[in-house]
Protein backbone atom coordinates (compact mmCIF):
# COMPACT_ATOMS: atom_id res chain seq x y z
CA UNK A 1 0.00 0.00 0.00
CA UNK A 2 1.41 3.47 -1.26
CA UNK A 3 1.54 6.37 1.76
CA UNK A 4 -1.50 8.18 0.46
CA UNK A 5 -3.83 4.84 0.31
CA UNK A 6 -5.11 5.44 3.91
CA UNK A 7 -6.83 9.04 2.84
CA UNK A 8 -10.00 9.71 1.84
CA UNK A 9 -9.88 11.81 -1.84
CA UNK A 10 -11.07 14.87 -1.85
CA UNK A 11 -12.98 14.42 -4.99
CA UNK A 12 -16.33 12.77 -6.23
CA UNK A 13 -16.94 12.30 -10.11
CA UNK A 14 -20.11 12.16 -11.34
CA UNK A 15 -20.15 11.16 -14.88
CA UNK A 16 -16.98 11.68 -16.64
CA UNK A 17 -16.94 15.46 -14.14
CA UNK A 18 -15.98 15.90 -10.62
CA UNK A 19 -18.24 18.05 -8.75
CA UNK A 20 -15.67 21.20 -8.79
CA UNK A 21 -15.63 21.30 -12.29
CA UNK A 22 -19.55 20.71 -12.67
CA UNK A 23 -19.77 23.78 -10.73
CA UNK A 24 -17.31 25.81 -12.43
CA UNK A 25 -19.30 24.80 -15.91
CA UNK A 26 -22.99 25.73 -14.38
CA UNK A 27 -21.43 29.48 -13.35
CA UNK A 28 -19.99 30.20 -16.62
CA UNK A 29 -23.02 29.03 -18.48
CA UNK A 30 -24.92 31.00 -16.05
CA UNK A 31 -23.01 34.67 -16.19
CA UNK A 32 -23.01 34.09 -20.54
CA UNK A 33 -26.61 33.87 -20.45
CA UNK A 34 -26.55 37.00 -17.58
CA UNK A 35 -24.84 38.50 -20.43
CA UNK A 36 -27.00 37.73 -23.40
CA UNK A 37 -30.00 39.30 -21.37
CA UNK A 38 -28.41 42.49 -20.26
CA UNK A 39 -27.47 42.86 -24.49
CA UNK A 40 -30.81 42.25 -25.02
CA UNK A 41 -32.37 44.33 -22.70
CA UNK A 42 -30.25 47.20 -23.29
CA UNK A 43 -31.05 46.93 -26.92
CA UNK A 44 -34.66 47.58 -26.03
CA UNK A 45 -34.05 50.75 -24.37
CA UNK A 46 -32.21 52.21 -26.74
CA UNK A 47 -34.38 54.15 -28.84
CA UNK A 48 -34.95 54.03 -32.46
CA UNK A 49 -34.47 56.57 -34.43
CA UNK A 50 -35.94 56.60 -37.94
CA UNK A 51 -35.61 58.66 -40.95
CA UNK A 52 -38.59 60.83 -42.20
CA UNK A 53 -39.17 59.75 -45.81
CA UNK A 54 -39.83 63.57 -46.42
CA UNK A 55 -35.51 63.90 -45.44
CA UNK A 56 -34.10 61.04 -47.83
CA UNK A 57 -32.70 62.43 -51.14
CA UNK A 58 -35.12 59.69 -53.28
CA UNK A 59 -38.07 62.27 -51.98
CA UNK A 60 -35.57 65.55 -52.28
CA UNK A 61 -35.33 64.18 -56.27
CA UNK A 62 -38.82 64.40 -56.89
CA UNK A 63 -40.46 67.11 -58.56
CA UNK A 64 -42.02 70.04 -56.67
CA UNK A 65 -45.81 70.59 -56.11
CA UNK A 66 -47.09 73.40 -56.19
CA UNK A 67 -51.16 73.34 -56.10
CA UNK A 68 -53.82 71.27 -54.72
CA UNK A 69 -54.99 68.54 -57.11
CA UNK A 70 -57.99 67.74 -55.27
CA UNK A 71 -61.34 68.90 -56.90
CA UNK A 72 -62.62 69.76 -53.50
CA UNK A 73 -60.18 71.93 -52.62
CA UNK A 74 -61.08 73.88 -55.93
CA UNK A 75 -64.44 74.53 -55.23
CA UNK A 76 -63.46 75.75 -51.77
CA UNK A 77 -60.62 77.96 -53.12
CA UNK A 78 -58.80 78.62 -55.54
CA UNK A 79 -54.92 77.82 -56.07
CA UNK A 80 -54.57 81.57 -57.50
CA UNK A 81 -56.18 82.75 -54.05
CA UNK A 82 -54.24 80.59 -51.94
CA UNK A 83 -51.29 81.42 -53.58
CA UNK A 84 -52.29 85.35 -52.79
CA UNK A 85 -53.16 84.65 -49.38
CA UNK A 86 -50.13 82.87 -48.60
CA UNK A 87 -47.71 85.38 -49.79
CA UNK A 88 -49.56 88.95 -48.72
CA UNK A 89 -49.11 90.16 -45.50
CA UNK A 90 -52.10 91.42 -43.25
CA UNK A 91 -52.25 94.87 -41.37
CA UNK A 92 -53.92 95.29 -38.61
CA UNK A 93 -56.52 98.58 -38.13
CA UNK A 94 -54.42 100.62 -35.96
CA UNK A 95 -57.30 101.98 -34.19
CA UNK A 96 -60.09 98.85 -34.39
CA UNK A 97 -63.75 98.39 -33.06
CA UNK A 98 -63.72 94.74 -31.43
CA UNK A 99 -66.37 92.41 -31.64
CA UNK A 100 -67.01 89.37 -28.65
CA UNK A 101 -68.83 86.44 -29.04
CA UNK A 102 -68.67 82.99 -27.05
CA UNK A 103 -69.04 80.27 -29.29
CA UNK A 104 -71.36 77.80 -28.31
CA UNK A 105 -70.86 74.53 -27.07
CA UNK A 106 -72.10 71.59 -28.98
CA UNK A 107 -75.44 72.70 -28.57
CA UNK A 108 -75.90 72.78 -25.05
CA UNK A 109 -78.58 75.68 -24.12
CA UNK A 110 -76.81 77.25 -21.48
CA UNK A 111 -79.27 80.15 -20.92
CA UNK A 112 -81.32 77.39 -18.71
CA UNK A 113 -78.92 76.22 -16.23
CA UNK A 114 -75.49 74.85 -15.71
CA UNK A 115 -75.13 71.72 -14.02
CA UNK A 116 -72.75 70.36 -11.67
CA UNK A 117 -73.80 66.33 -11.16
CA UNK A 118 -76.83 67.13 -9.17
CA UNK A 119 -76.40 70.84 -8.36
CA UNK A 120 -77.56 73.58 -10.71
CA UNK A 121 -76.90 76.93 -11.58
CA UNK A 122 -80.04 79.01 -12.25
CA UNK A 123 -80.49 81.73 -15.23
CA UNK A 124 -79.10 84.33 -12.63
CA UNK A 125 -76.11 82.90 -11.58
CA UNK A 126 -75.31 81.70 -15.44
CA UNK A 127 -76.07 85.49 -16.30
CA UNK A 128 -73.62 86.60 -13.67
CA UNK A 129 -70.51 84.40 -15.13
CA UNK A 130 -71.43 84.92 -18.40
CA UNK A 131 -71.28 89.17 -17.79
CA UNK A 132 -67.90 88.59 -15.54
CA UNK A 133 -66.50 86.71 -18.82
CA UNK A 134 -67.07 89.47 -21.09
CA UNK A 135 -65.85 92.27 -18.57
CA UNK A 136 -62.64 90.43 -18.39
CA UNK A 137 -61.85 89.97 -21.77
CA UNK A 138 -63.34 94.21 -22.43
CA UNK A 139 -60.68 95.09 -19.86
CA UNK A 140 -58.28 93.19 -20.81
CA UNK A 141 -58.54 94.21 -24.52
CA UNK A 142 -59.06 97.88 -23.82
CA UNK A 143 -55.44 97.97 -22.61
CA UNK A 144 -54.64 97.73 -26.15
CA UNK A 145 -53.84 101.55 -27.98
CA UNK A 146 -55.37 99.75 -30.80
CA UNK A 147 -58.46 98.71 -29.55
CA UNK A 148 -60.92 101.73 -28.99
CA UNK A 149 -64.17 99.42 -28.56
CA UNK A 150 -65.64 96.22 -27.15
CA UNK A 151 -68.98 95.34 -28.13
CA UNK A 152 -70.81 91.69 -27.47
CA UNK A 153 -72.38 90.09 -29.99
CA UNK A 154 -76.01 90.08 -29.19
CA UNK A 155 -77.81 86.73 -29.06
CA UNK A 156 -80.22 88.04 -31.75
CA UNK A 157 -77.56 88.10 -33.96
CA UNK A 158 -75.74 85.37 -33.47
CA UNK A 159 -76.58 82.54 -36.34
CA UNK A 160 -78.11 78.72 -35.12
CA UNK A 161 -75.15 77.39 -36.81
CA UNK A 162 -71.70 79.50 -36.60
CA UNK A 163 -69.27 79.25 -39.34
CA UNK A 164 -66.43 81.94 -39.86
CA UNK A 165 -69.07 83.08 -42.98
CA UNK A 166 -72.03 83.98 -40.65
CA UNK A 167 -70.05 85.06 -37.98
CA UNK A 168 -68.06 87.53 -40.40
CA UNK A 169 -71.48 88.46 -41.75
CA UNK A 170 -72.24 89.63 -38.03
CA UNK A 171 -69.61 91.39 -37.26
CA UNK A 172 -69.46 93.36 -40.72
CA UNK A 173 -73.37 94.04 -39.64
CA UNK A 174 -71.87 96.19 -36.28
CA UNK A 175 -69.12 97.68 -38.24
CA UNK A 176 -66.47 96.02 -36.25
CA UNK A 177 -62.99 95.73 -37.44
CA UNK A 178 -61.93 92.68 -36.08
CA UNK A 179 -63.84 89.82 -34.32
CA UNK A 180 -62.92 87.60 -31.03
CA UNK A 181 -64.55 84.58 -30.73
CA UNK A 182 -64.04 82.80 -27.69
CA UNK A 183 -65.02 79.65 -25.02
CA UNK A 184 -64.34 78.57 -21.79
CA UNK A 185 -64.20 75.07 -20.57
CA UNK A 186 -64.00 74.03 -17.15
CA UNK A 187 -63.63 70.92 -14.93
CA UNK A 188 -63.94 70.28 -11.10
CA UNK A 189 -62.55 67.99 -8.57
CA UNK A 190 -63.80 68.04 -5.15
CA UNK A 191 -62.21 66.47 -1.98
CA UNK A 192 -64.26 65.83 0.76
CA UNK A 193 -61.86 66.44 4.32
CA UNK A 194 -63.00 64.87 7.80
CA UNK A 195 -60.87 67.36 10.02
CA UNK A 196 -60.72 70.48 7.35
CA UNK A 197 -62.52 72.21 5.20
CA UNK A 198 -63.41 69.92 1.97
CA UNK A 199 -61.72 71.82 -1.06
CA UNK A 200 -62.25 71.88 -4.61
CA UNK A 201 -59.74 72.30 -7.78
CA UNK A 202 -60.98 73.72 -11.39
CA UNK A 203 -58.98 73.64 -14.06
CA UNK A 204 -60.57 75.94 -16.87
CA UNK A 205 -59.63 76.42 -20.48
CA UNK A 206 -59.73 79.21 -22.99
CA UNK A 207 -59.54 79.15 -26.79
CA UNK A 208 -59.82 82.51 -28.35
CA UNK A 209 -59.62 83.13 -32.15
CA UNK A 210 -59.14 86.64 -34.12
CA UNK A 211 -61.01 86.97 -37.45
CA UNK A 212 -60.01 89.69 -39.18
CA UNK A 213 -63.77 91.06 -40.87
CA UNK A 214 -62.17 92.89 -44.09
CA UNK A 215 -60.38 89.68 -45.14
CA UNK A 216 -61.52 87.05 -43.05
CA UNK A 217 -57.99 86.03 -42.27
CA UNK A 218 -57.15 84.47 -39.19
CA UNK A 219 -54.09 86.19 -37.28
CA UNK A 220 -53.98 84.75 -33.96
CA UNK A 221 -55.36 82.20 -31.81
CA UNK A 222 -54.40 81.01 -28.13
CA UNK A 223 -55.30 78.04 -25.93
CA UNK A 224 -54.57 79.20 -22.39
CA UNK A 225 -55.35 76.58 -19.29
CA UNK A 226 -55.52 77.24 -15.66
CA UNK A 227 -55.96 75.83 -12.29
CA UNK A 228 -57.82 77.12 -8.90
CA UNK A 229 -58.08 76.12 -5.46
CA UNK A 230 -60.78 77.08 -3.28
CA UNK A 231 -62.19 75.82 -0.17
CA UNK A 232 -65.33 75.52 1.46
CA UNK A 233 -66.51 78.79 3.14
CA UNK A 234 -69.07 79.17 5.92
CA UNK A 235 -70.98 81.47 4.03
CA UNK A 236 -71.27 78.46 0.98
CA UNK A 237 -74.76 77.15 1.34
CA UNK A 238 -73.66 73.69 -0.42
CA UNK A 239 -70.10 72.07 -2.20
CA UNK A 240 -71.41 73.40 -5.37
CA UNK A 241 -71.50 77.24 -4.28
CA UNK A 242 -67.47 76.58 -3.88
CA UNK A 243 -67.22 74.96 -7.53
CA UNK A 244 -68.89 77.97 -8.97
CA UNK A 245 -66.21 80.26 -7.29
CA UNK A 246 -63.41 78.25 -8.34
CA UNK A 247 -64.42 78.10 -11.72
CA UNK A 248 -65.27 81.71 -11.69
CA UNK A 249 -61.94 82.36 -10.48
CA UNK A 250 -59.90 79.54 -12.65
CA UNK A 251 -62.04 80.96 -16.05
CA UNK A 252 -61.18 84.43 -15.39
CA UNK A 253 -57.44 83.68 -14.88
CA UNK A 254 -57.69 81.85 -18.61
CA UNK A 255 -59.58 84.52 -20.09
CA UNK A 256 -57.44 87.49 -19.04
CA UNK A 257 -54.10 85.71 -19.96
CA UNK A 258 -55.57 84.74 -23.12
CA UNK A 259 -56.40 88.90 -23.69
CA UNK A 260 -53.14 89.92 -22.56
CA UNK A 261 -51.26 87.60 -25.34
CA UNK A 262 -53.71 89.21 -28.17
CA UNK A 263 -52.72 92.19 -27.34
CA UNK A 264 -48.87 91.72 -26.99
CA UNK A 265 -49.48 89.95 -30.45
CA UNK A 266 -51.17 93.44 -31.90
CA UNK A 267 -48.27 95.34 -30.78
CA UNK A 268 -45.59 92.84 -33.22
CA UNK A 269 -47.71 93.00 -36.25
CA UNK A 270 -48.21 95.65 -39.38
CA UNK A 271 -50.49 98.40 -38.98
CA UNK A 272 -52.43 100.28 -41.45
CA UNK A 273 -51.46 103.70 -42.15
CA UNK A 274 -53.47 106.72 -41.89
Amino acid sequence: MTANSGKKSNYRFVGCFDVNTKTTIMKTIHLVLLTSMAAVLAGCDTPQTSQSIMATGEYAAQEPITQSLFPADQAALSDEAVERILSSKLELPAKAKVALIKFPDNGFDESRYYSYGAYYWRDEAQLKLRQSQIDTLSQALLTSDQIVEVTPLPSLMTPSRPSIPSLREAAVRMQADLLLVYRVGSDTHSQYRMFSKDKVRAISTCEIVLLDVRTGLVPFTRVVSRERVESKQATDFDLSETMRRAEEESAGDALKDAANDLVTFMKSVPKKSG
